[in-house]
Parts: C-alpha cells; sequence; structure tokens
C-alpha cells in the first residue's frame, strides 16, 4: 500500500526530494543522483545495443545449424542478454531443438549438440571480448579494461549476483567518488 501511494506522488517526490538533505550537501549529492542517473541510463542503452547484437549472431548461428525455430530462438537469446549472463537459461531449449533436429534430420546427436554448442561459444567469445568492452565503454565512458577489471571483482566477491550488478556498482562507487572525495579533496585544497 505504501508503494502505490509513493508511486502516485512519484512526480512530486522527484521533484522536492533534494529538500529533504541538509542544504551543505544538496549540492554534491544532487550531482551524484544525476552522475549516477545519466552512467545508468548510458549503460542501458549500451547494454541493449549489446543484446540486440548477440540476438542477431546466435539467430544466424542457430539457423546455420539448422535448428528448428532457430531465430526465434537466437532473439530469446538476445532477449535473455539484457541481463547479463542470463543467456545461460536458453541452455535447455537449444539442447530440446538439437534433439529434435536430430531427429528429424537423422543427423548424429553429438554433432548437432556440438555446433549448438560452438554457436553459444563463439557468441559469448564475441560478445565479452568485442562488443562489451567496446559498446560499453564507449556509452559509458569506461574504458574497457575498466569494465573487465569491474566484471572479474564483482564476479568473484559475489558470483552470479556480482556479475548482475558488476557495472551499476561502479558506476555507484565512481559517482560517489567524483562527488564526494574529489570535490570534498579541493575544497579541503582550497581553504
Amino acid at each position: 500500500l505504501y508503494l502505490v501511494f509513493l508511486l502516485l506522488d512519484f512526480d512530486k517526490i522527484s521533484e522536492s526530494w533534494t529538500q529533504m538533505i541538509p542544504p551543505n550537501l544538496r549540492g554534491p549529492v544532487h550531482g551524484f543522483a544525476l552522475d549516477f542517473q545519466s552512467a545508468m541510463s548510458s549503460y542501458f542503452r549500451g547494454q541493449a545495443l549489446v543484446a540486440s547484437l548477440v540476438g542477431i549472431m546466435a539467430a544466424i548461428g542457430f539457423a546455420l545449424v539448422g535448428l528448428p525455430l532457430g531465430v526465434l530462438l537466437g532473439l530469446f537469446v538476445g532477449l535473455l542478454n539484457m541481463v547479463p549472463y542470463l543467456q545461460l537459461v536458453a541452455l535447455l531449449p537449444a539442447a530440446m531443438l538439437a534433439l529434435i533436429h536430430s531427429l528429424e534430420t537423422g543427423a548424429d546427436l553429438l554433432v548437432v549438440f556440438a555446433m549448438t554448442g560452438a554457436v553459444f561459444v563463439v557468441v559469448q567469445i564475441i560478445q565479452d571480448g568485442f562488443l562489451v568492452p567496446k559498446i560499453l565503454g564507449k556509452t559509458t565512458g569506461l574504458k574497457p579494461w575498466v569494465i573487465l577489471l569491474s566484471l572479474s571483482i564483482w564476479g568473484k566477491l559475489l558470483g552470479i549476483f556480482g556479475l548482475l550488478i558488476a557495472l551499476p556498482a561502479t558506476f555507484l562507487a565512481l559517482a560517489y567518488y567524483r562527488r564526494f572525495v574529489l570535490e570534498t579533496g579541493e575544497e579541503g585544497a582550497e581553504k
């Protein structure tokens, strides 16, 4: 019930939330929120582009393998890719379609499984080695090595959950650093 009232008053709250912050912190906190919002919108635009390209590559790969509904499966992989590494959920439907393809054509089941798996591997290598660092690096303003380091650190710390929150958490940390550490340090140096 509280959430409903919060959503109904969202416009009012979003315009006046800065009044709830002490006056001496309003500027840095508002700047922090704007930095984070800008980084997240850039991240989601970049992630949507990466997911679209992954979906197209997977659709082409599955169509070349000859899977029934391969194009649809590839687009499904792209849709799942909006959440990083969630496309692994598509392994089960891909295995089922590979089994159906093997039964329909009489092709060796292991060969069809291997070709289907190869599509996943090749698309993942292209995505992780080229698309994510280049596209997300360009849209978010982060260097590719920072993105890969962020994914590695957060993934090591929190596993799959860490991979999901890696880039948003990095944007949050960078926005905090820019607004509170750098600006506070500069103000202290001036005094």
